[in-house]
């Protein structure tokens, strides 16, 4: 009995400066990384690298000091594998005005008979 609340009492004050020790040592970093200039730029994009979708605002990976914005957690390991292919397609989409979107829109006929679509990306 008397080394199991011997346990308990090691435990309750080892265990929260073992916590705040590796809270110190992140802070640490993060504050040398900034001291150093290592500060992330956000690439601005507003459409995942990867579908197309809009960015959700929550799901991001950093990449050469740049934030990628992305629409769900499950793309992160996808552009992790190959960064620089869908960054380029990024880029291309953007250059070529595409905006956020999974299918095309489409707006109303005009009187013509032709439509307008606004270009989305399709990844």
């Amino acid at each position: 009995m008397k080394k199991t609340i011997i346990m308990v009492l090691i435990l309750a004050f080892v265990l929260p400066v073992m916590v705040s020790a590796s809270a110190f040592a992140a802070i640490q970093k993060a504050e040398t990384s900034v001291k150093l200039g290592k500060r992330i730029a956000d690439a601005g994009n507003t459409m995942c690298p990867l579908t197309g979708a809009p960015v959700s605002g929550k799901d991001f990976v950093n990449y050469k000091g740049k934030r990628y914005g992305l629409c769900c957690s499950m793309c992160k390991k996808a552009f992790l594998k190959e960064p620089e292919k869908y960054i380029a397609k990024l880029k291309a989409a953007e250059k070529a005005g595409l905006t956020p979107g999974v299918e095309p829109i489409i707006s109303e006929p005009k009187k013509a008979g032709k439509t307008t679509e606004k270009k989305t990306m399709q990844m």
